[in-house]
């Protein structure tokens, strides 16, 4: 029997029971419409009712990672994230890709999901599945699934609940529900949380604490038992948030003085990067006397050696709402069971941060010379000696079209990442309810996703170039001699202005008992998936003949036409499946003994690289490969000393083909393919020795090595190699090389052309000299991305009752190895190994009427990194970090009506 079909059904039947003398949870769930205890599914899985949830202080999905074997989480660069089972995640930057641990909402799987962002409330479940999934239910994926379980509304009742929650950084939180049974067939339910805070960093520039919280979210819900046989279940939810949040706490960079990386690729350190080697200076300070003033040099900015300080020259701003609507019916008949489910999701978000986290001192003006080289230009954006910055427009024209945020006489740089997503999904599954030894469960699955998704860099020093070089005349060197006209876009975008998935599925599972105690599971699924893309990468841009693309001052006018852009569809489909063996023996020495061993195929389609410039990049293709792995699995569960005693183990080997992986070049990401092989032992334990005594314990060990596989690494492109010289484009920032192929390294200067590089006495690079990106590295036996070796979780808590209350105390532990953030695996790339303390002390009325609780989290007050990203070289290289949450501590308080 597979889990997925255990795990996600458990909103139509899931109960826990407490044996008095063990204090071990039961977790029953519902699989086929039976009963089925959790220790009886064959497959990986760790599972949370709203009791453990809160027990243990899991509050957001970032917080599974203490109490889930071999999970990983972390916050990616823009507005999604990466969560990863196994190894297994999605290490993609772009728009058209799959996520490779499937997230789901009472069974309904989520292409664009906000997980990171919310805080649970009224949570019936959270199951974690470890492995390969799609037999049964949604999307198919390669790494796992998560599934978030809401609570149903109840006819048998009314109940209510409503709690406060009062911590550090101002920290206030309400959350709240009510069932309201309307007769003994219907029922609705309505529940709701709020969060306001302070930021966790202090913005040593502005004085203001950024990274807070203003978010709410609704849900509502209604259960109708139509009849004995049918019922239907509906649920709404909506959330908005308004805040400062971030999107990397931190950005780190051991300065490269040359310019020509801007960051080195040795240590990340608390500097800032050389701002020489960002095309935000490069192209202004190609204007030569015609650029601002003074002129570019690595100024020594200052970024304070603090985690949870920075010195932006702006403050984050953060605007997201989200809604989800989903039907669920359900039907028996005398031996079968039907059910159908319809969802649909949108959300729209935008973010803006400080690109560069380091405010300058140093004041720009325009060059003097233009108010009389360029009076018209002079006129329009600098008589009052100040620099224009774009705001973002419909027609990316930035200042040239009017659209000005501000002026100003910094070089500022700030980013913007924005996004709006729909998609709605169906799905029929009809299961069979024998008595005998076969059953089976069939279905079917339709998904449908669009997504507009833009990325924006806007500066004072991209303004500027795209305003004063059309203007500069022939005769002092100009290229185009036109006052008045300026070159669009301005800012750099890469739109994806349609993004669609089109997928459709048909699955199922046999299951036959071979005899009283062995099992056979069957399941295969085929899917077939359309993508279609029209996307394009705006910078500066020009027509078919490489002319520049002009326009008036002020005329906001479109060049969409004009600019580098693609439309594409492609498609792709696959037949995967898995086969279980399961065996349940009677030892005297066990109360339950369960073995199983499965081979799963997993699969996750293809997609599209981020847009580029083919002219820039000919032998580069604009899709990137399927994945596929094939998974092996042993497992074991047990209950021990009269169910006192909880031990499930499992081993797992998996063989990856494809595995995707992104890097930045020249302000695009590539996506690459690598084989890989991973492999791990997962061992969980639960043990009650008494009534009062509970405790856990994960264990897990993780191996993942890249197999034949190299790559150049865009922080090091040289790989510190002396038959290769590197270069700094000066116009595009990017880098390249020049491979000497056995002649002595040539005489040129580092800042040239990376597409007609020159000597230094103007000549062309002759032969055998040739150009490259970088040079390759062989990664093979390197580990993949936010992967630790080991990692471990204890817990532990007593409880006293003492006359109409009980008293319990727990602490919780969590250690984590060093990893990578990057698969290159260099000493830059590591991540340290850290831990976490944290505490609870809850009192709970025995009549279940009120409860408080007092609890810490990261007692030591830790600034551990989970994750990094490393910009391009047209950036300067530097690395944004992510971190866990600060020392947090409060009380809350609750009352059930």
């Amino acid at each position: 029997m597979s889990v997925l079909a255990t795990a996600v059904a458990v909103a139509s039947g899931l109960t826990f029971s407490m044996a008095a003398q063990a204090q071990l949870e039961e977790v029953i769930v519902v699989a086929q419409k039976r009963a089925e205890n959790l220790q009886d599914v064959p497959i990986a899985v760790t599972a949370f009712d709203s009791t453990q949830l809160e027990a243990k202080q899991i509050t957001n999905v970032a917080d599974v990672r203490y109490t889930a074997p071999n999970v990983t989480f972390t916050k990616d660069n823009f507005t999604g994230s990466n969560f990863k089972i196994r190894g297994i995640g999605s290490d993609l930057i772009t728009a058209g890709g799959d996520l490779g641990v499937g997230i789901h909402v009472n069974e309904v799987p989520l292409q664009q999901p906000r997980i990171f962002q919310t805080e649970y409330y009224d949570l019936e479940q959270l199951v974690i599945l470890r492995g390969p999934q799609g037999t049964l239910y949604g999307r198919n994926s390669t790494g796992g699934a998560v599934n978030m379980i809401t609570n149903r509304a109840n006819p048998d009742e009314f109940e209510a609940n409503l709690e406060g929650q009062f911590g550090n950084y101002d920290h206030i939180r309400l959350k709240g529900m009510v069932n309201i049974p309307f007769g003994d067939n219907f029922a609705v339910r309505l529940a709701g949380i709020g969060l306001q805070r302070d930021g966790y960093t202090e913005n040593i520039y502005t004085g203001n604490d950024i990274d807070d919280r203003d978010q709410y979210s609704l849900r509502a819900s209604a259960q109708w038992f139509m009849t004995e046989d049918t019922t239907i279940n509906f649920m709404v939810s909506y959330m908005d948030e308004d805040s400062s949040r971030t999107r990397s706490q931190k950005q780190l960079c051991h300065n490269d003085p040359s310019g020509l990386l801007g960051c080195l690729p040795d240590k990340l350190a608390f500097e800032t990067v050389n701002q020489t080697a960002q095309v935000t200076s490069t192209l202004a300070a190609a204007l030569g006397p015609l650029g601002p003033v003074p002129g570019f040099s690595n100024e020594a900015r200052f970024n304070p050696r603090d985690m949870r300080k920075v010195n932006a020259q702006t403050d984050p701003s953060y605007k997201m709402d989200e809604t989800l609507a989903m039907i669920r019916l359900e039907h028996d008949f005398d031996e079968h069971s039907l059910t159908l489910m319809g969802s649909y999701h949108t959300t729209d978000l935008v973010s803006n941060q400080d690109f560069n986290m380091a405010a300058s001192d140093t004041e720009f003006f325009p060059s003097p010379l233009l108010e009389f080289i360029a009076p018209v230009t002079h006129a329009t954006y600098f008589a009052d000696n100040t620099l224009p910055i774009s705001s973002t427009s419909g027609n990316n024209t930035g200042s040239v079209g009017g659209n000005i945020a501000r002026f100003t006489n910094t070089m500022e740089v700030y980013d913007e990442s924005a996004n709006s997503a729909d998609e709605y999904s169906l799905e029929a599954n009809f299961a069979s309810e024998y008595d005998g030894r076969f059953n089976f469960m069939v279905g079917a699955f339709y998904l449908n996703y669009e997504l507009e998704d833009d990325y924006i860099v806007l500066g004072t020093g991209l303004d500027y170039f795209a305003l004063v070089f059309p203007a500069v005349p022939i005769a002092l060197g100009g290229a185009i001699g036109a006052d008045g006209l300026g070159w669009v876009s301005p800012a750099f975008h890469n739109t994806t202005e349609k993004y669609e998935l089109d997928s459709q599925a048909v699955f199922g599972e046999a299951y036959y008992d071979l005899n009283d105690t062995l099992k056979l599971t069957v399941g295969l699924r085929y899917t077939d998936d359309e993508k279609t893309i029209r996307d394009a990468a705006l910078f500066l841009a020009s027509d078919a003949n490489g002319i520049p693309v002009l326009q008036p001052f002020g005329a906001d006018l479109p060049y969409g036409d004009q600019a580098v852009s693609r439309e594409d569809t492609q498609s792709w489909q696959e037949t995967t499946g898995r086969v279980v063996l399961e065996w349940m023996p009677e030892f005297n020495w066990s109360d339950q003994t369960m073995f199983y061993a499965s081979y799963s195929r997993g699969y996750k389609g293809g997609g599209f690289n981020a847009p580029f410039d083919e002219q820039e990049f000919p032998n580069i293709s604009k899709t990137f490969e399927p994945e596929y792995v094939d998974a092996f699995e042993v497992g074991t569960k047990n209950q021990l000393f009269d169910d006192t005693l909880q031990a499930n183990v499992t081993g797992f080997y998996y063989d990856y083909e494809g595995y995707q992986v992104s890097k930045l070049v020249d302000r695009t990401a590539f996506t690459e393919n690598t084989d890989a092989e991973i492999y791990g032992l997962e061992a969980e334990f639960i043990f009650a020795p008494t009534a009062n005594w509970l405790f856990n314990a994960n264990l897990a060990y993780l191996k993942t090595e890249i197999k034949d596989f190299a790559s150049s690494d865009p922080r090091d492109p040289t790989q510190g190699r002396s038959d290769v010289t590197l270069l700094k484009d000066s116009f595009s920032a990017s880098n390249c090389v020049v491979l000497h192929n056995g002649a002595p390294a040539p005489d040129m200067p580092g800042f040239n052309s990376c597409s007609a590089p020159v000597l230094s006495d103007g000549s062309p690079l002759p032969e055998p000299y040739t150009l490259d990106g970088g040079v390759a590295v062989d990664l093979s036996g390197n580990a993949l991305s936010n992967s630790p070796e080991y990692t471990i979780s204890a817990g532990g808590q007593y409880t006293w009752p003492l006359n109409s209350v009980d008293v319990t105390l727990r602490v919780d532990y969590y250690w984590q190895d060093e990893m990578y953030g990057r698969i290159y695996n260099r000493p830059i790339d590591k991540i340290d190994s850290f831990q976490i303390w944290n505490a609870q002390l809850s009192i709970d009325s025995q009549d279940d009427t009120w409860y408080a609780r007092a609890y810490v989290k990261n007692i030591g007050d830790e600034d551990d990194t989970v994750g990094m990203y490393a910009s391009d070289a047209s950036a300067g290289l530097f690395t944004n970090v992510f971190l866990v949450e600060p020392r947090l501590y409060g009380v809350t308080l609750g009352y059930n009506f």
